[in-house]
């Protein structure tokens, strides 16, 4: 009966998962290797997202070419990679040290849960986070009275994920 079943339901997806931010070196049919940080692995067509850490390129390796992978380093620190996939206009301010200490745990968080964001320089020389394009703002001092936005949907989830960092 299991010889019935795809290979997709053989797939150990929680294995998987533990590849993500984990340096590693594929090696596919056609004598060509990668190496670099996994990403995330689709668990469908069971495809591996690997960020180079050189060039900080994106390949995306597809199932049927693997033939071996091998890991490198599980040392998953995020704060050693840069994510292509987030704006690179981070904006140093001079704010106190709580406040910006607050500022850096809410940009990690919303990096490492792949929450998009960008950042604003204000009048005041403080910086504004903007999420899904400015729906939800979070202002100096980066406390959950200073979380807003227009659709209470998002608001609620955001401050709700943000309030286990914050306080």
């Amino acid at each position: 009966m299991d010889d019935l079943l795809h290979e997709v339901f053989d797939f150990d997806v929680d294995m998987y998962a533990t590849l993500i931010n984990v340096r590693v070196q594929i090696e596919c049919s056609d004598q060509r290797n990668y190496s670099g940080r996994v990403y995330t692995v689709d668990p469908l067509t069971q495809s591996i997202v690997l960020i180079d850490d050189i060039s900080n390129r994106v390949h995306i390796v597809l199932r049927p070419d693997i033939i071996q992978l091998k890991i490198l380093d599980r040392n998953t620190s995020l704060q050693t990679y840069k994510d292509p996939f987030q704006s690179s206009n981070v904006i140093s301010n001079e704010q106190d040290d709580s406040s910006s200490d607050r500022l850096e745990k809410i940009r990690t968080f919303l990096s490492s849960k792949r929450i998009p964001f960008k950042e604003k320089l204000e009048e005041n020389n403080s910086i504004t986070l903007l999420i899904q394009n400015g729906i939800v703002q979070i202002n100096a001092p980066y406390t959950n009275e200073t979380i807003s936005g227009t659709n209470e949907i998002v608001l609620s989830r955001i401050k709700l994920l943000l309030k286990q960092i914050i306080n």
